[in-house]
């Protein structure tokens, strides 16, 4: 069984560990309710395969769909929990429509040492402008004192994070990477102008080569859910020698986990939680309407 090697470990200033970290779904019950537990567990099973950092609540996490509450609630269980490795980092997804919610869930992280670092994204749906966002992200960085990594998807939250923006950010001591789901290709043009050890994150393993011969370093990965061992072997061979066979086995495997429903009738977080499901050990159900092919007892 492979565990991540120091082959990963940035030898700089960066104080998150490792470069790979597995964004994890959250379990819910038949009613839709909160399951830390199962996301616990689940997060165990993948310790024991080898994976040393996970991400908590983030877009794989159904972050938006969970109250203030809950996520203290999830935040609460992560600390309590006794079986997670010495070296195991864990990072939690930080985000919300309102700054006040999003402050008080950061207070609450900054008082728990097992929480290592967070994923900070952008309001969703409010466009904010790139001062009133620099504004948000300066209050919430503060106030959880905890490393950050920042988080741009221009396409779910409608806000792109300007290179000035960004360099701004950069300033802060606590902001130690950005997880860019926008233009990839802006990467290398922008990475001369921040520290060495500033590390730029892939979201997901679509077109990872690429990103990782255009200058990221780090990797959010979903399909770590399903093939903890491969996506551990493919991203210490993608860090050391910036290529990989495509063609390989181990990367077919990954690229279908990435994928999701071959047939297209519903998004990749229900398929996701169907394949963690086995008989006896139901993964659970997202928050619809994810998953729904129904309406009213209506096929859809």
């Amino acid at each position: 069984m492979k565990i991540q090697t120091d082959l990963w470990k940035v030898i700089l200033m960066n104080p998150l560990t490792h470069t790979l970290h597995v964004a994890v779904p959250t379990a819910f019950n038949k009613n839709e309710g909160l399951d830390s537990q199962k996301t616990i567990a689940h997060m165990l099973h993948l310790q024991d395969q080898g994976i040393r950092s996970f991400l908590v609540c983030g877009s794989t996490g159904e972050q938006h769909s969970l109250s203030l509450e809950e996520k203290n609630d999830l935040v609460d269980a992560l600390a309590s929990e006794t079986m997670f490795a010495h070296d195991t980092e864990l990072l939690f997804g930080v985000a919300g429509i309102r700054y006040q919610d999003t402050q008080k869930l950061a207070e609450h992280i900054a008082q728990i040492p097992k929480i290592a670092g967070i994923v900070l994204g952008f309001p969703p749906y409010l466009c904010p402008t790139q001062p009133e966002a620099l504004a948000y992200a300066k209050g919430v960085i503060h106030t959880a004192n905890k490393p950050v990594i920042l988080y741009n998807n221009p396409r779910r939250t409608g806000f792109d994070l300007h290179d000035d923006s960004l360099f701004d950010l950069a300033k802060e001591p606590l902001v130690v990477g950005l997880k860019e789901a926008g233009d990839i290709q802006r990467i290398p043009t922008i990475k001369p102008h921040l520290s060495p050890d500033f590390r730029f994150y892939a979201g997901g393993e679509q077109g990872l080569i690429e990103k990782v011969q255009l200058g990221f370093g780090g990797l959010s990965s979903m399909a770590g859910n399903l093939c903890p061992q491969e996506i551990i072997d493919c991203w210490q061979e993608l860090a050391e020698s910036k290529t990989l066979d495509p063609h390989t086995p181990a990367w077919l495997r990954i690229t279908a986990a990435a994928a999701g429903d071959p047939t297209h009738m519903i998004s990749y977080l229900p398929w996701l939680k169907q394949q963690l499901s086995s008989p006896g050990s139901d993964f659970g159900v997202c928050r619809a309407p994810l998953g729904m092919t129904s309406s009213e007892g209506v096929d859809l």
